[in-house]
Parts: structure tokens; C-alpha cells; sequence
């Protein structure tokens, strides 16, 4: 059977379910083909299923410190994982809603380029295939975990971080390799349940990616928070001992655990989609695409992880958006990623958006200004003053070149400055903005008047 669509996309993600509500919304017909649930690894195995438990074990243990609890309430690996799942299946249930709605046909099967405008999709054992025939096709395959070869994977004392969802109960012993964003945040999640973790990173510092100056507060507030943290250390050796592992760092070190889990970033799911048969070209395992995201094939586009840019959802959906609308409203728009924001969701929550210091070339003057939660009103009314907002701004104009928020709700703060910057603003405009109080947003507006030596809540470094 073939079925004839103006948009085909592959791949039910962020990037590709954005794609298409969006396409479907000018007015395309629209198919999209998943072999698995709608919403991708971030609604099914990642963003929204370790923000669930975060936000839980959060909120358990900011009970236990107002109560004075004793002793201390025990979170279930049990009840957490029923609440992602109720939580998990909501927003699937809304995906499937808005597909109806906007009359998006969605296929079930793994999908296969035969050409720039033919996909097959196999359909499973003892159903027919079937051709789909389209006039633009978005490829939204999405990533998968690295692995490494010192970590053979077992799915079950061994396991990547989509897998971890899959455990039936809360391991006492937990080694995660790789301190980034992904491990750093089971780390913590492990930990709030009261198993002994430890984190190997092969960087000098954990949060490589990071603002140094975060990276430096992290490698001291994770520790207390009851994590063993190796840097510039690898895995050396393993071996399984009964129900455990025994693990030899590169360091000397050796450590036990119940479970490995290995959290060293994502690799492009670019495999087995017949990308060679439709004229596509993938570089450094990305497929490659021009400043519109579309490929070599003429009319054949490529959104989210599966193509260079930072593997974040949000980017994802900003891609599918993008494309959907170059393809249906005749668009020229092209990529930009230098304002996307990145969030961690550790204790306490990272947000940045823009130029790390390092990053500034050294032809630039700049200027930092840099406001502590200690000095927020409404920080100390939550009883969260660890952290700071710290705001990079161009000397000859004000432009701001970065923002870097480390504390309460910085996931949610960074976004002001994203828009700020997104639009052109200054900080001496951005400092204009009234803002209520109290308010963390303050602190924001703070760092913007201290790259002007204005701040009014704290002292400027160097006076008197």
C-alpha cells in the first residue's frame, strides 16, 4: 500500500513531533513514522522521567529539613518510578490528542529511505510494508548512549542512562562513569535515595561543559550531598563478582558497585534509515546539512540529534519548527544556535545561554557582573542562597555576550536572559526592566547593574 503526504517525518521526538504539528498547522498534509512511543527519549527515558524523580526526591528532602524529620523519610526507587510513569503517560496521551487533532497520521514501523521522496516502513512481523510518498521528508531519528568497550552492557547491572528506568529496585551501590550533565543528575537522583554513588569523570573537573567557576561550586556541593567524585580518571578494569562489580580506576582507586551505569553522552542514530540510498552524507556521525537543515537530498531535511548542535530537546523542537515553517510558508530562515539555553537540573540547577569567558576571543573587551543568591530577598525566604547569577556584557556597548546561573530556579532564570540577548538588549536596558519583589528574577537584574558597577543589593568588588 503507499499513502502520498506533503511532509513525512521520522522520528516521533521532540524535533519531529514539533515538525509536524507545526507543518500540520500551515496547513500540510502530514505522516509521521515511529517505531516506538511518541515523545522520544526525552519524554519516555530522559528530560521528563529524571526531572519527575529530581523534582520528588527535591521536595522529600526540603520536607525533611523544615520538619526536622528523624529519621529521615526513605524514597521508593517503587513509588517514584509509578509516579514518572502516571506523569510519562499524561503527556503521551496529549501528544496522541494533538496528533488527532491536527490530523497528523502516525505510523508505527522503522522507516527506510529508498529515495529523496520514498520511505518504506517495515511494519513488524506478519504485517504488510508499506510506502509512504512525500514531498518533503525531516529526518528526527534522534541519538542514542554512547558506550564505552571497558563497560560491556548488560541491561541490567550494567546500563546506560535510558536504562535506568528500567530497574526494579534502587541499587546501594552506584558507580556512574561520566560527571556531566546526564550523570551528574542520576548521581544526585541516587543519592537522594540513599545509595552510596560515586562518579568517575576523565576530565579534570566534573560539568566539563560548564562555566568554570559552576564547575568549582558543583565539585564542592555534589561531595556533601553524599557522592565520591574521581576526576581525571577512567575505568581501568572490571570484574563481576557475584551480585557486584569490582572496579580498578586509572588512578589506583577501586571501587565497589551494585550497578554501573555509563553517562558519556550520545551518539546520532544515523544507522539502517537508508540514508546512502537517498544521496544523504553524515559527517563526524551527524548527518550533514546546510544552514536551512536540509541535506544533500533536495527536499530532504534533518532536525535534533541526529545533526551537529547541542543534543537538547528544546533545540530539537526549535529545528523542527524552523524547517516546518521553511518548507509550508516558503521561508528562508536559517540555524542559529548561539542563543540556545542548556540546563542541569543538580542541586543546585545550572542554566547558561551564550559565551563562557574561555570562549570570548581575546580581541573582545568585556565586562563581568556577578550577583550572589546569598543577597536575593526571596533566595533567603526559600532558604536556597547557594549560587550566583554572573553576566558577560561587551565593554564598548553593553551587548550581552553570555549568562551563566548557578542556584534556585536557574533553569527557569536563564530563559530572561536568552530573550535579552536574542533580541539585541543591553544590559543598562535589560537593567531597566522593573521587577517585582521579592523575586529571584532580581538577582538577574542585578547582574546586569553590576556590569555597570550599579548593583544595589551587594558591594562592588574593590570598594570600600
Amino acid at each position: 500500500m503507499t499513502e502520498a503526504f506533503d511532509i513525512a517525518v521520522i522520528g516521533g521526538g521532540p524535533g519531529g513531533y514539533t515538525a509536524a504539528i507545526r507543518a500540520s498547522q500551515n496547513g500540510a498534509k502530514v505522516c509521521v513514522i515511529e517505531q516506538g512511543r511518541l515523545g522520544g527519549v526525552c519524554l519516555n527515558w530522559g528530560c521528563i522521567p529524571t526531572k519527575t524523580l529530581i523534582e520528588h526526591i527535591k521536595a522529600v528532602k526540603k520536607a525533611q529539613e523544615i520538619l526536622a524529620l528523624d529519621p529521615a523519610p526513605v524514597i521508593s526507587l517503587e513509588t517514584l518510578i509509578a509516579k514518572k510513569n502516571a506523569v510519562v503517560a499524561n503527556l503521551v496521551k496529549g501528544l496522541e490528542i494533538l496528533f488527532r487533532h491536527h490530523q497528523i497520521k502516525l505510523i508505527q514501523g522503522q522507516a527506510r529511505l529508498i529515495s529523496p521522496q520514498t520511505i518504506v516502513v517495515d511494519c513488524g512481523p506478519g504485517l504488510d510494508k508499506q510506502k509512504i510518498e512525500a514531498r518533503n521528508i525531516i529526518i528526527a531519528t534522534g541519538s542514542r548512549p554512547r558506550e564505552l568497550p571497558e563497560i560491556p552492557i548488560d541491561g541490567q547491572k550494567s546500563i546506560t542512562s535510558d536504562q535506568v528506568f528500567s530497574l526494579k529496585q534502587a541499587p546501594g551501590r552506584v558507580l556512574i562513569v561520566g560527571a556531566g550533565a546526564i550523570g551528574c543528575e542520576f548521581a544526585l537522583i541516587f543519592s537522594g535515595m540513599g545509595a552510596q554513588v560515586s562518579m568517575v569523570e576523565m576530565a579534570e573537573r566534573i560539568l566539563p561543559e560548564v562555566d568554570e567557576e559552576i564547575s568549582r561550586l558543583l565539585s564542592q556541593t555534589i561531595p556533601r550531598q553524599g557522592v565520591q567524585i574521581y576526576t581525571g580518571n577512567k575505568v581501568k578494569g572490571l570484574e563481576r563478582k557475584g551480585t557486584a562489580y569490582h572496579v580498578r580506576l586509572q588512578g589506583g582507586e577501586e571501587v565497589e558497585a551494585d550497578c554501573i551505569i555509563t553517562a558519556v553522552g550520545r551518539q546520532a542514530n544515523t544507522a539502517g534509515i537508508g540514508l546512502t540510498a537517498a544521496g544523504i552524507m553524515v559527517e563526524r556521525g551527524y548527518i550533514k546539512t546546510n544552514e536551512h537543515q536540509e541535506t544533500a537530498a533536495k527536499g530532504v531535511f534533518a532536525v535534533g540529534d541526529c545533526v551537529a548542535g547541542p543534543m537538547l530537546a528544546h533545540k530539537a523542537a526549535y529545528d523542527g519548527t524552523l524547517v516546518a515553517d521553511n518548507i509550508t510558508r516558503k521561508l528562508n530562515r536559517q540555524v542559529d544556535y548561539k542563543n540556545i539555553p542548556q540546563c542541569i537540573f543538580t542541586s543546585p540547577e545550572i542554566g547558561m545561554v551564550g559565551l563562557r569567558e574561555k570562549d570570548i576571543p581575546g580581541t573582545t573587551a568585556y565586562k563581568t557582573g556577578k550577583f550572589p543568591f546569598a543577597a536575593s530577598g526571596k533566595a533567603q525566604a526559600m532558604g536556597e542562597i547557594r549560587g550566583f547569577v554572573k553576566i558577560l556584557s561587551a565593554a564598548a556597548d553593553g551587548r550581552i555576550l553570555g549568562g551563566h546561573i548557578v542556584g534556585p530556579q536557574a533553569a527557569e532564570l536563564i530563559a530572561q536572559i536568552a530573550l535579552a540577548m536574542t533580541n539585541g538588549l543591553s544590559t543598562e536596558q535589560f537593567a531597566n526592566t522593573v521587577y517585582a519583589h521579592p523575586t529571584l528574577g532580581e538577582a538577574v537584574k542585578e547582574a546586569m547593574e553590576d556590569t555597570q558597577g550599579q548593583a544595589i543589593s551587594i558591594i562592588k568588588r574593590g570598594e570600600k
